[in-house]
């Protein structure tokens, strides 16, 4: 991960079925998987078919500035702190938020999406676009929207 490549999808798969079933009977969001199209196949073998994926979508630069901000917050606010995953105003503090891991993720994340996303047009997953190039405030802001028009949990749903 460190080095901007995927973790095993059967590691990561194994990780979130053991990770759901904390939630039975409730919807779960899985934030930035399927990162492949071994991961959808994987996830639908051992857990289910999704009902919905949320497609979170902006232009490199935008990704990139984020990216590299979130790192000078984290790295900032952290200067004392010792490894945790959150610093003590809230930012991921994460090693791997710099410009050559960065590059390497989004290179990662273009080899693998165009598959992924197909597959689930394939396999009738409805597919939920989101602009992500506006301020994180209104993004998230339609994230909360979706949460709640997706109330009550159908049971053993879950939205990648």
């Amino acid at each position: 991960m460190k080095r901007g490549e995927l973790v095993p999808s059967d590691v990561v798969t194994a990780l979130v079925r053991r990770r759901s079933r904390s939630y039975p009977g409730r919807r779960i969001l899985l934030d930035g998987f399927p990162r492949s199209l071994e991961n959808a196949q994987d996830f639908t073998a051992s857990c289910g078919h999704p009902e919905l994926a949320l497609h979170l979508y902006f232009d490199d630069t935008i990704l990139l500035e984020r990216i590299l901000k979130r790192g000078a917050l984290a790295k900032h606010d952290s200067a004392d702190m010792k490894t945790t995953s959150l610093n003590g105003n809230g930012h991921d503090v994460r090693t791997d938020d710099n410009i050559e891991t960065a590059l390497r993720r989004m290179r990662t994340y273009h080899k693998y999406h165009r598959p992924t996303m197909e597959w689930l047009r394939e396999h009738h997953v409805p597919v939920v676009n989101l602009d992500c190039s506006m301020t994180p405030e209104n993004v998230w802001a339609q994230l909360l929207a979706i949460g709640r028009l997706m109330r009550p949990a159908a049971v053993g749903g879950s939205i990648f």
